[in-house]
């Protein structure tokens, strides 16, 4: 039976845990938490922008984004966890034995697999941001200046959580012995990076609009 995961645990457990001697958790759930609350800042804002509408109809723009930006906070906080359970695997695999050429090969097999997780992961929440970004992007024009702040800091640290997860993804894919799997990895990640290059303008279009 799995032990209860750390999205269960208040905000100030996490935070002394992550800054404690143990090697969990570490920068990928902490990427994940800062792509779910940018995703919550984003349903937020709608929230806000739907409050300034007298009447707000169910096929609203703003309701479906705050939907969107309420699942996507949901989706990141179990990823959470998938970080953490990811990198104690792979912990796991670079303890066991290698002192034969058996036990060598059983390692590699077992590494790689561990690794595909500790892979797959933060392209997960890599994946998660850029949309967390599409969503602010749209947000933009409907937003009131009260909550733009909220949504600068929304796309502020969804950013983040996007350049350390594609980080994280690329040095995880440096150690696998499939280069073929390698290969595909390292291939979503640059297609990540060409996504989030393209909606970095979201930031600069809201900086515009900030009040002076």
């Amino acid at each position: 039976m799995d032990s209860p995961g750390y999205i269960d645990e208040s905000l100030r457990s996490f935070l002394v845990k992550l800054a404690g001697r143990s090697p969990e958790p570490a920068g990928g759930a902490a990427l994940a938490l800062a792509a779910a609350s940018a995703a919550a800042l984003v349903s937020l804002t709608c929230h806000a922008g739907m409050l300034r509408t007298a009447d707000p109809a169910d096929d609203d723009p703003l309701a479906d984004c705050q939907r969107a930006g309420e699942a996507m906070a949901a989706r990141l906080q179990h990823l959470i966890d998938a970080d953490v359970k990811a990198y104690r695997e792979v912990s796991r695999c670079l303890r066991l034995p290698n002192g034969t050429h058996s036990e060598r090969e059983m390692r590699e097999a077992a590494l790689d697999s561990a690794l595909v997780g500790a892979i797959e992961v933060p392209l997960e929440v890599a994946e998660a941001g850029l949309e967390i970004l599409a969503l602010a992007v749209q947000t933009v024009p409907a937003t009131g200046s009260p909550a733009l702040g909220d949504l600068a800091a929304a796309i502020h640290l969804a950013e983040a959580a996007v350049k350390g997860s594609l980080r994280n993804a690329r040095i995880n894919a440096a150690g696998l012995a499939d280069r073929e799997y390698a290969a595909a990895a390292l291939s979503r990640v640059e297609a990540y990076q060409t996504r989030l290059v393209e909606l970095a303008g979201a930031a600069a279009v809201l900086e515009g609009n900030l009040p002076e």
